[in-house]
C-alpha cells in the first residue's frame, strides 16, 4: 500500500495542472508540470523503494522523470503555438 501523502500530493499536482492549464496559461502549467516530474525524480532517488510509485529500477525511473520534465520544460513556449494550415 502506498502512502496517503504520496497519492495526496500525486493527485494534487494533476488537478493544480489541468487547473492552470484551463484558467492560467498552458505554458505555466507545463513548467509546474515539469517541476512536479523533477521533485518526484528526486523523491524516487531519496526514499526507500517501498515509499515511492515504482515501474522499474530506480535508475531508469529517475532517468525517464527527469527526460519528461526537461522535455516539458523546453517544450513549455510552444504551448499554444499554431499549426500552420
Amino acid at each position: 500500500m502506498r502512502s496517503t501523502p504520496l497519492v495526496a500530493a500525486t493527485g494534487g499536482l494533476v488537478v493544480l495542472v489541468l487547473a492552470l492549464a484551463w484558467f492560467e496559461d498552458v505554458r505555466i502549467a507545463a513548467r509546474v508540470l515539469s517541476l512536479g516530474l523533477v521533485v518526484a525524480a528526486v523523491a524516487r532517488l531519496l526514499l526507500p523503494e517501498r515509499a515511492v510509485f515504482a515501474a522499474r529500477g530506480r535508475r531508469f525511473d529517475v532517468t525517464v522523470l527527469l527526460v519528461l520534465a526537461v522535455a516539458a520544460f523546453l517544450l513549455a513556449p510552444w504551448g499554444l503555438a499554431q499549426v500552420p494550415s
